[in-house]
């Protein structure tokens, strides 16, 4: 089970300079600032996949880490987001894997975010996956983004942020024994501390086998389901957290297609992470690994 988030909390995002780490690095900053938390930014180098040739140089980022830094706490620049105040920012040069160092980043973390090219489960698999491989391995929660360079028709193009006008979205099932219920408490306790953190509403989602009889004893057709108890306390979470605006909804339908569907315009969506890594488990087409490659929306991955 993940501790308590601590009272000065820490986010840690990977950067490598290309899109999809630029819409996890502006996600990281919006989410730690109103959190209160630290951001590190962590630019990992693989040394052993260098040329032994000692006149062989780093490709540096352009532009640099300091820089990237610099320009959230109020440097000339064009980031998009507040600027956050200089002592909560930190660059880190790593020199090992990049799933390695964030892996290790996320013993003391609160939260790891990095982006993804959204490669092809097949490709990826061959190659490796490094949002796979974290999301698998991380201690903390882990939040992975798109680059969204080719964006589906009528989904958004900015960073979607948690806040009042864009909800945290969690998948809740019903909890067949004492360990399920334990991660159901994790998930949606993780995704209620980034709801009231940021100011946004929660909403509770249980999506149901396409199958299942609605009210009237028919099968139910794909989309919403008719009035069912709602495997989660939702009065209890209210009261733990006061201001919090929680709603609840059931869904018919395959869960990866149904989660993707109805989040498409949250600021996040918090799901169970996979239990395993690896080419078998990402060309299994497990459904954590197919919502991360299907989502449009930031999705945290809950152990």
């Amino acid at each position: 089970m993940y501790p308590s988030r601590s009272a000065d909390g820490l986010v840690v995002v990977g950067y490598d300079g290309s899109a999809a780490s630029q819409r996890a690095l502006v996600w990281a900053a919006a989410v730690s600032r109103d959190l209160g938390d630290e951001l590190r930014i962590i630019h990992a180098v693989e040394l052993d996949l260098l040329p032994g040739r000692r006149s062989h140089a780093l490709r540096p980022l352009s532009p640099s880490l300091e820089m990237v830094a610099e320009t959230m706490v109020g440097g000339p620049s064009t980031w998009p987001g507040k600027p956050l105040a200089r002592s909560r920012v930190r660059a880190v040069h790593a020199f090992g894997g990049p799933a390695g160092e964030l892996v290790d980043a996320s013993m003391t973390a609160d939260l790891v975010v990095l982006g993804t090219r959204g490669r092809g489960r097949a490709r990826s698999a061959l190659i490796g996956s490094v949002s796979s491989a974290v999301a698998a391995r991380a201690y903390c929660p882990v939040v992975v983004l798109h680059d969204l360079a080719h964006p589906a028709r009528g989904a958004r193009r900015d960073v979607a942020v948690p806040g009042p006008g864009c909800e945290v979205v969690c998948a809740v099932t019903p909890a067949a024994d004492i360990a399920h219920e334990g991660r159901v408490e994790r998930l949606v306790s993780a995704a209620a501390g980034v709801a009231v953190g940021c100011a946004a509403p929660l909403r509770l989602v249980t999506v149901l086998p396409s199958t299942a009889s609605g009210p009237s004893g028919r099968p139910g057709r794909p989309g919403r389901a008719g009035p069912r108890p709602v495997p989660y306390d939702t009065d209890g979470l209210v009261r733990c957290h006061s201001g919090l605006e929680v709603r609840s909804q059931t869904l018919l339908g395959d869960p990866v297609e149904a989660l993707t569907r109805t989040s498409r315009d949250a600021g996040l969506l918090v799901i169970g992470a996979p239990h395993t890594g690896g080419v078998a488990a990402v060309l299994a087409g497990t459904p954590a690994y197919r919502i991360i490659h299907d989502a449009t929306c930031p999705v945290m991955l809950v152990h």
